[in-house]
């Protein structure tokens, strides 16, 4: 299940029921716990323990509130019981931002896949799929979809003219800071290529810090809106990975649909895809 960031959940009855039985009867009757306690691990790996609330004979729930949700990201959950009705149970969950934007929304997906939007059976399988396209998309652009804040470890050495990030395209560079001393070095007279990611100084000044190892921290992407080829191309793939699981669409089979094992890719990403993507793959200039 996928719940939005600031949304409560509730483990327990009707969605996740709690049920503690006494295992040693061939009946298996509900039975009380002898202790009942629910350990939640969040995105971090930060861990916290409830104790859920007894409804009735063997029944039980737990409520998280937004606060034990606050991270966004996969929550993990179990439920240990000692003594009457001695057992493990245990289950998953993803916390969202609905705020976030989305290079192929969810809705987007149901319609290409003809699911009703009604029908959410599969949307957490068809959210898992998404995720993995968009990495695989940004290993062809060779960095991120839509802008965000990047820190990096750059070797660069002392009195050097200039350097490459390893994130394009690059936006903006919001600091460097020389590891060896911590001083921060001005960043009012940079000179960025966005595709290649090169920074250097204006009138080819050097950086100068003891160096030769810099921390930079940049922004990299293409913006927002992003290209709508992005779109259409997580569609395709999408509809491509959909039918390796489920059998084809209602779709026809188009010309074009042939696979391309190029780019190292962790799975086959159809011809029309990467075409879509095409004018925004991977160049340096140098």
């Amino acid at each position: 299940m996928r719940y939005p960031q600031g949304s409560p959940v509730r483990i327990g009855p009707p969605d996740n029921p709690i049920l503690v039985r006494d295992l040693t009867q061939s009946s298996k009757p509900l039975v009380d716990a002898g202790t009942i306690t629910l350990t939640l691990q969040k995105p971090d790996l930060t861990t916290t323990t409830f104790t859920p609330t007894r409804d009735d004979v063997g029944t039980y729930h737990q409520d998280l509130t937004a606060s034990d949700l606050s991270q966004v990201g996969p929550y993990q959950w179990k439920i240990v019981v000692t003594g009457n009705g001695a057992g493990v149970t245990f289950g998953n969950f993803d916390v969202f931002d609905p705020l976030t934007v989305a290079i192929l929304p969810l809705q987007d997906a149901k319609d290409m896949l003809n699911i009703p939007q009604t029908n959410t059976t599969y949307d957490t399988e068809i959210q898992a799929w998404i995720d993995t396209i968009l990495a695989s998309l940004e290993k062809l652009t060779g960095g991120p979809l839509v802008n965000r804040s990047i820190t990096e470890f750059v070797k660069v050495g002392h009195a050097y003219r200039s350097f490459a990030v390893r994130q394009r395209p690059l936006v903006s560079v919001t600091s460097i800071t020389d590891n060896a001393t911590g001083t921060a070095l001005p960043t009012t007279d940079l000179d960025i290529d966005p595709n290649s990611g090169i920074v250097r100084r204006e009138l080819q000044l050097p950086f100068w810090a003891r160096g030769p190892f810099y921390t930079v921290v940049y922004t990299a992407g293409w913006g927002v809106p992003t290209p709508p080829a992005f779109n259409g191309a997580a569609r395709i793939i999408l509809d491509h990975l959909w039918a390796t699981q489920h059998g084809p669409s209602v779709r026809p089979t188009l010309a074009g649909d042939d696979l391309a094992q190029d780019f190292g890719l962790g799975f086959a990403v159809p011809n029309r895809a990467v075409e879509l993507m095409s004018p925004y793959l991977t160049e340096v200039y140098v």
